[in-house]
């Protein structure tokens, strides 16, 4: 089939120098890459169904519908809900037909007209999959699934009466649910706690008291079979923490600051975690494989940095500089190392607002993907671009510029797991609408062309098996479940097809 050659896209390399950073770099000599991208083929993309009925309420404008996909044991589970409160769970094998209601959440009059049902948190653990509903009679209470609606049910009710229980951190851990929660104190002040659940009321127990005045912070990653997590308090200062699940397995693992900094970009790595402490303007990158010997600082940068990610045997950072660029540095995962990798130009830079920043970065195959947005006076950023870099200043270069500039959605950079990174862009004449790359320009292309009437505001990507999930508005009656191949690619053209 002929495809349609419809957006050139500018691929710029830098060519920097490698000098330690903050030392100024050599100047840089773009590299003209330009190609004719490309759209893969009609069908590629397809609407597994509408779940939100005609006639129906709308879903609230703050949770559009289908919401929250996960998987169970190779099927697709998700949630709606409308405008009134009232809620589903549904599962999906990937057809129309085999997309189905799990479970009916009516509404309750008690709940106004707004609706508060916050169906989420899916984890699978084993056979089941748990997850939290907001219930006029229980609160906001654990609940789980085997997919029937006979095996859903709420597993116990840890706040006894309609207030609720507040949950961070759902996570599988040893067989089981691993989660914290806060509890209210009267007449003020709350306490922190780590629990467990097998899905029974009785196996729902707490593992450990915090105390009062611990503060759980940042992400907590599941590494080498434990999780870690970061604990802060004034007395303690930042301490990062391990746990197997159980008492006798949660210890602390090292000090990390005698105060309270944020703790920022937390990734997991192979055996372990790199992250970042942001204090005063500078920046310190950590590495952990979960042992006190193993958790250590490998670089200060004196700016407020944002880890970007590891590859091979370093980890990359960004920050901005006095002249309104961004620039790309990189640190020894053995230590040290500090070098600067390239700085990416602004158009705009020395105008009013222009200062560049990273919104989103994502690690697909052996390169990572950056999402950087140029700043403006107002909110909203002027211009988004997606760039890709496999850690060298040759090897840097510019897919996209047509990511959203919107000041309150941005976005989605999703890793297929096949090698490709596939994200949401506009192209001249289109809205936001699902584009997949492999890290080069000729093969960064839109993958369909789902709302052609402003774009179709894909979201939600989830792979299930060989099937990418996602949520998109292909027109009335409105957001739906879409699916496409996880090995979706879109070929450079023959020169005659352009």
């Amino acid at each position: 089939m002929r495809v349609k050659a419809w957006w050139a896209v500018v691929g710029v390399g830098l060519v920097g120098c490698g000098g330690v950073e903050p030392e100024a770099e050599a100047e840089m000599a773009p590299r003209d890459a330009t190609v004719q991208a490309q759209a893969c083929a009609p069908g590629v993309a397809v609407k597994v169904k509408d779940v939100i009925a005609p006639g129906t309420p709308l879903p609230p404008p703050w949770r559009p519908s289908p919401y929250g996909l996960s998987e169970l044991q190779g099927t697709l589970y998700f949630a709606t809900e409308v405008v009134g409160g009232q809620a589903s769970l549904w599962k999906s094998d990937g057809t129309t037909a085999g997309t189905v209601v799990v479970t009916e959440f009516p509404a309750h009059p008690a709940q106004g007209t707004t609706g508060d049902r916050e169906l989420g948190g899916f984890t699978a653990v084993g056979s089941q999959l748990f997850f939290s509903i907001n219930d006029t009679v229980l609160g906001r209470e654990l609940w789980v699934t085997d997919g029937t609606e006979a095996g859903t049910r709420p597993v116990v009710d840890l706040t006894p009466g309609a207030e609720g229980t507040q949950f961070s951190s759902f996570a599988q851990l040893g067989g089981a649910l691993s989660f914290f929660r806060r509890v209210p104190l009267a007449p003020s002040g709350t306490r922190l706690e780590s629990w467990r659940s097998d899905g029974t009321a009785a196996g729902t127990v707490r593992v450990v008291d915090f105390g009062t005045q611990a503060t759980l912070q940042a992400s907590t990653v599941i590494a080498g079979g434990v999780q870690l997590f970061f604990l802060q308090d004034a007395v303690n200062g930042t301490r990062l923490w391990r746990t197997d699940g159980t008492a006798a397995g949660t210890s602390v693992i090292k000090a990390l600051d005698a105060g309270e900094p944020l703790v920022s970009d937390v990734r997991g790595t192979t055996g372990g975690i790199v992250f970042a402490l942001r204090d005063a303007g500078n920046t310190e990158i950590w590495k952990s494989d979960g042992t006190a010997a193993g958790t250590v600082r490998l670089e200060t940068f004196g700016h407020v940095s944002s880890l970007l990610g590891v590859l091979g045997s370093h980890v990359y950072v960004s920050y901005g500089t006095t002249d309104d660029r961004l620039r790309l540095a990189r640190v020894s995962l053995s230590g040290g190392g500090k070098a600067t990798v390239t700085t990416l130009p602004n158009p705009f830079a020395g105008q009013p607002g222009a200062q560049p920043y990273l919104q989103i970065a994502t690690a697909a195959g052996s390169k990572l993907y950056l999402s950087v947005a140029i700043g403006s006076p107002g909110p909203a950023p002027r211009r988004v671009d997606l760039w890709v870099t496999d850690g060298t200043a040759a090897g840097t270069l510019q897919l996209n510029q047509g990511l959203s500039t919107s000041d309150e959605n941005w976005s989605t950079l999703f890793n297929t797991g096949s090698g490709t990174l596939l994200f949401t862009s506009a192209g001249p004449n289109d809205g936001q609408e699902p584009w997949v790359t492999d890290g080069t320009v000729a093969n960064t292309g839109r993958v369909a062309d789902i709302g052609p009437d402003g774009g179709s505001s894909p979201q939600s990507f989830r792979r299930v098996g060989d099937r990418i999930f996602f949520v998109a508005n292909g027109g009335p009656p409105g957001n739906a479940l879409w699916s496409m191949p996880a090995h979706v690619t879109c070929p450079a053209l023959a020169p005659e097809a352009r």
